[in-house]
């Protein structure tokens, strides 16, 4: 295991046990909501769907419609998570 990998499971434990994992994680769901990220990308995956001529696996569908999800994430949610994380970092690894 490379020391970037063992940093990530180590981090990803640490989120987990002190609960701010879930923290984030609803964090993250409410700035989606707050900023329209959300509804913007229903409408996206919709129109996606309807533009198909077959039907497709859900699959497919995350497969389709994932790049343009993570494309459009607001800077600022990134930017807000970010700085959570650095400072779980900082006060406890």
């Amino acid at each position: 295991m490379s020391s970037n990998n063992h940093l990530r499971s180590n981090l990803h434990r640490e989120l987990v046990a002190s609960g701010k994992r879930d923290q984030l994680v609803e964090l993250l769901k409410s700035r989606l909501i707050e900023s329209g990220w959300r509804d913007d990308l229903k409408a996206y995956t919709k129109e996606r769907i309807n533009s198909k001529d077959s039907a497709q696996s859900v699959d497919e569908i995350i497969k389709d419609v994932s790049p343009h999800a993570r494309a459009t994430v607001p800077d600022k949610v990134k930017t807000e998570l970010l700085a959570q994380i650095s400072a779980f970092v900082e006060d406890n690894m």
